[in-house]
């Protein structure tokens, strides 16, 4: 679970107190107690046990690594990233030398978040992005990094329908979803927890035309259809970023990762996550190049509703999440428990936690 630190608080107050005690002669010292050797033992060990306890850092625990595949014999770090824009954007700079990477080199592949994390099941990828909601799965073999994130700041994914879907309807509704154990179907589930919601798994660019085509009875939209539904004549049912928002006092709604092997020694993790960073802030840097260059799997989607979309999920969080990035995922984790969607109320371990380097 968390990592936790006990406050320090009591122990200083008590120390406060008994300094000034001894330093104020208005307060007079308390009589001496009759001696009592063996009460005075055990109420030491007590409160050393108190403090002890206080000061105990738990931290997060990782499932035994299982037997690993070979890497690439020739060094090559393999790069999986997902089909959406954002994903396109922060990778760029990979894509077409504009970082530094020194000796190192990566090869990159493009697919379905969904399919990434089938085959991050059998650790395909060095470097791969999944969704939040794959996490519990995968972290036997990948640890998260702390860049290359998506989060749903007050903003998406949302739920659409061809038309308004009246409570009466709720229960049990159809939904197309971008992978039923994604962050964005959990985050759904978490809405309406006892709706006993039926998850069609789609892909993402699947879901508004199958609504549209009347196949499926709502969907929900990850990708650059939440920018406009609204112009195929579909209806918002529920913004769920700004629900979640609302709901957690102001996190926002952790979507996607990157993740890395947990067997590359932690020297090249660091390097490997640091040439991440650099490509998200030479995109960050130079936004009309980096979109010049994801155009080119844009398809027919005009060039200002991809900068837009890119604009909600490329950010600061995306460089470092932070810890308002790590408390966004754990409490989908914590929730998604407490709803009976998730076994454990899993702890999100990142490279660089103490732990994970063992």
């Amino acid at each position: 679970m968390a990592a936790k630190k006990k406050s320090a608080k009591k122990k200083a107050a008590a120390k406060k107190s008994a300094a000034k005690a001894a330093d104020d002669p208005a307060v007079e010292p308390a009589a001496e107690p009759a001696a009592d050797p063996a009460g005075a033992a055990a109420i030491a060990a007590l409160l050393a046990k108190e403090l002890a306890e206080e000061e105990e850092v738990i931290e997060p625990v990782l499932p035994p690594m299982p037997k690993m595949p070979k890497r690439r014999a020739d060094g090559v770090i393999s790069l999986g990233y997902g089909a959406e824009a954002d994903q396109a954007f922060m990778v760029f700079a990979l894509a077409t030398d504009k970082v530094d990477t020194e000796d190192r080199q990566y090869e990159l592949v493009r697919s379905e978040i969904q399919d990434l994390e089938r085959s991050a099941a059998d650790v395909k990828h060095d470097v791969t992005a999944i969704s939040f909601g794959g996490y519990p799965a995968l972290r036997d073999r990948y640890l998260l990094l702390p860049c290359g994130g998506a989060y749903g700041d007050y903003q998406g994914p949302v739920l659409v329908a061809r038309k308004p879907i009246r409570t009466e309807e709720i229960y049990g509704l159809e939904v197309g979803v971008p992978g039923t154990n994604s962050a964005a179907a959990l985050a759904l589930q978490l809405w309406l927890p006892k709706a006993n919601l039926t998850l069609k798994e789609m892909t993402t660019r699947e879901i508004s035309l199958r609504v549209r085509a009347d196949h499926v009875r709502s969907g929900l939209l990850v990708n650059e259809d939440i920018l406009t539904y609204r112009n195929n004549n579909l209806v918002q049912v529920v913004d769920l970023g700004h629900w979640w928002g609302d709901r957690t006092e102001g996190l926002p709604l952790a979507l996607n990762a990157h993740v890395i092997r947990r067997d590359i020694d932690a020297e090249q993790r660091t390097k490997i996550a640091l040439d991440l960073k650099r490509s998200i802030a030479y995109a960050l840097g130079h936004r009309e190049e980096a979109l010049e260059w994801v155009m080119e799997f844009a398809g027919k989607t005009p060039r200002e509703t991809v900068d837009r979309y890119i604009q909600r999920y490329v950010n600061d969080l995306s460089l470092d999440c932070g810890e308002r990035g790590r408390q966004a995922s754990r409490q989908l984790f914590d929730e998604s428990h407490r709803q009976g969607f998730l076994a454990e109320a899993y702890e999100p371990v990142y490279h660089g936690d103490e732990q994970a380097d063992l």
